[in-house]
């Protein structure tokens, strides 16, 4: 039985949950986080299993315990497909997949099993859903513990999924759904992701409330145990608190790492200057002396607070839209001035849930930024300035590397490097200076397990330099 997670059932269900994280709710925001773009909330995900596997079939035994695990991003938008892996006289396990792959996956017992114990919430009175995600250190996390009231009336979650509360009950439907506000909204909060849920049935739990108490955080893996109590159920829920953006040196740190002239007389372009490389790239030329424009395609607030922050402290910048995906030479002759120097770091998301050996709608994607698009404003910029401009193409050490799962990303920066050779070879008015670069602390490289990276500015300055010396 498939299932369509659309704009519409994603916003309900944070409605009836009252999680509203921004990883869920926010396009801007939500391309700064692993995932690159909103995604499903996980327990949304697992009610649709459930509903959809009571609705096929119906003579379910008794369940005594539930226990699902989120293993990976849905995005808004996207159709599961039910199915059941194995089922025995004891369990029954199912999943949901997307594109083949398992995205959520679910046991149910039939057993009575040694219930869990419950959280000690003290005699803190139940809150309400906070109206913005908490935000609060790792190791402050520990030992937190309290009273989390349902958004809504479980009657209301139980219409959303009607299945699911026949088989369990309304008031447990909606406790799941408290479940991922608790994780999305208190704690971990705002740096979140739901991992797993294992919870035994309680007999009554009338309350419309949720308690709970973290009983470990373990620093290594940024994962914390919750236990949870309410609504008829009873358990653990493990939660992981993801990195925060990756925040670029201030200009006054750029500033030490450059002569005050070093790159006066230029007219920088920095697409996608307004977070990660580009926001470095932006501030390294402003603190020696250049003049820079750095584009955004969604990212405007993001954009407008790093050109703030270049004048404030003394240097020229000015934010203005570019989209890769579109025509390049109108957007260019709307530009303040004719570029120098051109950055180009426009990109997608690079991570993504893979769909087999090779994907070939990702490799179009890919080319229409690293390839073509990069063409267009080439020939774009030449128009504005025909006596010559100096690009940076950033290639990647995956193109030697291909780490699994980055085909498509490395084929299309490959041909990037052929077209730059060729254009330079065809072009006398063009120089490109091409760097396969390491990885780079930015947001699309943050990882929950600590993987070496280089900061963006010990990269990008030797090549800015480069850039300038060039003859």
């Amino acid at each position: 039985m498939p299932a369509s997670f659309s704009v519409d059932s994603h916003r309900q269900f944070a409605e009836l949950s009252g999680d509203f994280n921004p990883i869920h709710m926010d396009a801007v925001a939500a391309r700064r986080t692993q995932a690159g773009a909103p995604v499903v909330h996980g327990v949304h995900a697992l009610l649709r299993l459930l509903d959809g596997l009571v609705a096929a079939e119906p003579a379910l035994p008794a369940v005594s315990a539930l226990k699902a695990s989120f293993r990976r991003m849905i995005y808004v938008g996207d159709s599961a497909q039910l199915s059941v892996r194995q089922r025995t006289e004891t369990s029954l396990r199912a999943g949901l997949l997307v594109d083949g792959v398992e995205v959520v996956g679910t046991t149910l017992r039939f057993v009575p099993g040694k219930a869990p114990a419950a959280p000690d919430a003290g005699d803190e009175p139940a809150i309400a859903s906070p109206p913005q995600p908490l935000d609060r250190a790792l190791d402050q996390m520990q030992g937190m513990r309290g009273r989390l009231q349902f958004a809504q009336p479980a009657e209301c979650t139980a219409r959303m999924f009607p299945n699911a509360a026949r088989y369990l009950g309304a008031n447990r439907v909606a406790a799941l759904a408290c479940s991922s506000t608790l994780v999305g909204m208190v704690v971990p909060g705002l740096y979140s992701l739901y991992g797993e849920l294992d919870v035994t049935l309680e007999t009554g739990g009338g309350s419309a409330e949720l308690d709970y108490q973290v009983l470990s955080v373990d620093p290594r893996f940024r994962m914390l145990r919750i236990a949870v109590r309410g609504g008829g159920l009873v358990g653990l829920v493990s939660a992981i608190c993801r990195p925060s953006p990756v925040a670029q040196p201030d200009m006054s740190a750029m500033s030490r790492r450059v002569a005050p002239a070093e790159f006066s007389g230029s007219d920088a372009l920095i697409v996608g200057g307004s977070r990660g490389i580009g926001e470095a790239t932006a501030k390294l030329i402003a603190a020696g002396g250049g003049q820079v424009m750095l584009t955004y395609r969604s990212g405007r607030a993001d954009a407008d607070a790093v050109a703030r922050q270049i004048v404030d402290w003394g240097g020229e910048c000015q934010a203005a839209p570019y989209d890769a995906q579109q025509p390049a030479l109108a957007q260019v002759e709307q530009l303040p001035r004719a570029p120098t120097h051109v950055y180009y770091f426009a990109t997608p998301t690079i991570a993504r849930r893979r769909v087999g050996l090779f994907d070939a709608s990702r490799f179009e994607e890919f080319n229409r930024y690293y390839v073509s698009g990069f063409l267009e404003l080439v020939e774009a910029c030449l128009r504005r300035r025909p006596d010559g401009v100096r690009f940076f193409y950033p290639s990647t050490v995956y193109v030697a590397d291909r780490p699994p799962d980055m085909t498509e990303y490395a084929m299309s920066k490959a041909a990037g490097e052929v077209l730059c050779a060729d254009l330079v070879r065809q072009l006398r008015q063009v120089r490109i200076v091409v760097h396969r670069l390491p990885r780079i602390a930015t947001d699309q490289t943050a990882s929950l397990i600590p993987i070496a990276a280089v900061e963006a500015h010990e990269v990008m300055l030797p090549i800015v330099r480069e850039m300038h010396t060039t003859s």
